[in-house]
């Protein structure tokens, strides 16, 4: 049976590790060995939030046929009006995605960022607070809880890309602070409307709701919902909302990169799935395939187009993202099961796949190399690191046997069940290009003579969770039944039967 303290309890674990982490590393940092217990410190707090995060599971799922949990801080409280969680498989098997790559990614922030130098204590501590963040927004059974949850993510966000405190960063994060502003304030619009025509927010609520209000209403409701809609997809860096990104992510540290690229674009992506295919689909009665279809189609073209003429390696693959949402809307906009499923595998390897190149491009850039021209022989002179990078790149582009080629092959499958031939091909299209601009890189570098004849000795320490996430795409990719089996669970929750 599951309880309110088993759903809070992880998220609380993360609070508090990060409240302990401050003072924690001013004491390690007094000791020889700052980096092996700060190491240390990342993994005790992570292996707690597993054990939580699996306790939650599988007091969840030893139910036969278990069904979604609509949780509330107030047992006696109207859970339609009440401050909600939900506790369903779409939760649980995103947490897991969350604590996963977080854990890998702050093991990377450890050697990246010197636990010698004071700030490495308050970022840490950031990443803690961004992960809690993340996990309680991905638990929210309201509209209202998941956007006071996403709003901390968002904050937290914020201090990550400023870490360095540089020109560039100030500029980038500005942009990002406006359009999230932008994002926000269409959000609470739209929730003002509906609280006023349903009197609830509660994801179960509404769709209720929906489905027996008059005409009139309905519609107006609809309006509230294409509000907020609007402001997650600015969030989630749709086109035409996607110039933020590149600019964020570029100026950003590579843990702060990898972090956000990996996590809070796929929350932000979470959130749109509850939104039309949990709430609105079919009972809104609105055709929205067509315009779905459009924004995918126009966000792989200008993300990959964009990203085939980047001089900078870490933009590059900040184009690549972009053009990866594309990917994902394609999978929701089939409306099947097939495209469901196909989304949900995209979250697991796009996470990880953006995730480890940010990271095995932060630990080139560390050395000086940031252009096309400076990776010129970098294969030779950094092989580990290099080769992280191409297994990200050749994942990217869906080359088997790696992840991306499983996320792939559903997500044009769904397409072409769903009679959206048209857009598999642009999608087809758009990953041969993918390819094409990855074996430039590769040409550019093991093809090429390197510019510095000078040796550079590789950190195997922090190679060690870069080769996790390559382990992770390859191991997925040649088994995808081990994420298929989370994601069927999905599937049989839906309130709506799919095709």
């Amino acid at each position: 049976m599951v309880t309110i303290f088993d759903l809070i309890l992880p998220i609380f674990t993360l609070v508090v590790a990060s409240l302990l982490t401050i003072p924690l590393i001013k004491v390690i940092r007094k000791s020889s060995y700052k980096t092996g217990l700060t190491v240390g410190w990342v993994l005790v707090v992570f292996t707690v939030v597993c054990i939580t995060v699996a306790n939650l599971a599988v007091s969840y799922y030893s139910v036969v046929n278990p069904e979604p949990l609509l949780l509330t801080l107030d047992e006696t409280s109207n859970p339609f009006i009440a401050t909600s969680f939900l506790v369903d498989a779409m939760t649980i098997f995103m947490a897991i995605i969350i604590v996963a790559i977080s854990a890998v990614v702050m093991v990377y922030t450890v050697f990246f960022v010197d636990p010698a130098k004071r700030p490495s204590g308050r970022y840490l501590a950031i990443m803690f607070i961004l992960t809690g963040a993340i996990l309680a927004a991905v638990f929210a059974g309201d509209l209202l809880t998941f956007f006071i949850c996403w709003e901390a993510v968002t904050a937290a966000a914020v201090f990550l890309m400023l870490y360095r405190k540089k020109a560039v960063n100030l500029n980038a994060t500005l942009k990002y602070l406006v359009m999230v502003i932008i994002a926000s304030a269409f959000v609470l619009f739209g929730l003002s409307i509906i609280y006023g025509i349903t009197g609830t927010l509660n994801y179960v609520g509404v769709r209720e709701a929906l489905s027996t209000l008059v005409v009139t209403n309905q519609n107006l409701l609809i309006i509230a919902f294409v509000f907020i809609i609007a402001g997650y997809a600015i969030e989630a860096a749709i086109v035409p909302f996607h110039f933020w990104l590149p600019d964020a992510y570029t100026a950003a540290p590579a843990p702060s990169a990898a972090f956000l690229s990996a996590l809070v674009d796929q929350g932000s992506y979470y959130i749109l799935i509850r939104i039309l295919l949990f709430i609105i689909f079919p009972d809104a009665g609105l055709d929205w395939t067509i315009m779905l279809a459009i924004l995918a189609a126009l966000t792989m073209i200008v993300g990959n187009l964009f990203a085939l003429i980047q001089n900078s390696v870490k933009r590059l693959i900040a184009y690549i993202c972009v053009a990866d949402v594309g990917y994902n809307l394609v999978a929701i906009t089939s409306l099947t099961q097939l495209g469901l499923a196909g989304n949900l595998y995209f979250f697991l390897i796009g996470g990880i796949t953006t995730a480890l190149a940010f990271m095995a491009v932060g630990i080139i850039n560390s050395h000086g190399f940031r252009t096309l021209e400076d990776f010129a022989g970098i294969g030779k002179k950094m092989p580990w690191a290099s080769l992280a990078l191409i297994m990200a790149g050749l994942s990217f582009a869906g080359v088997p046997p790696l992840g991306g080629f499983i996320a792939k092959y559903f997500v044009f499958t769904a397409a072409i069940s769903a009679d959206l031939t048209w857009l598999a091909v642009i999608g087809v299209l758009t990953s041969v290009l993918q390819t094409a601009y990855i074996f430039r890189l590769v040409n550019v570098m093991y093809g090429k003579k390197p510019k510095i004849e000078t040796s550079i000795k590789e950190n195997k320490y922090i190679l060690i969770p870069v080769f996790v996430l390559v382990a992770a795409i390859f191991i997925l990719g040649l088994f995808p039944d081990i994420v298929l089996n989370l994601i069927q669970p999905i599937m049989n929750q839906l309130p709506f039967p799919l095709p």
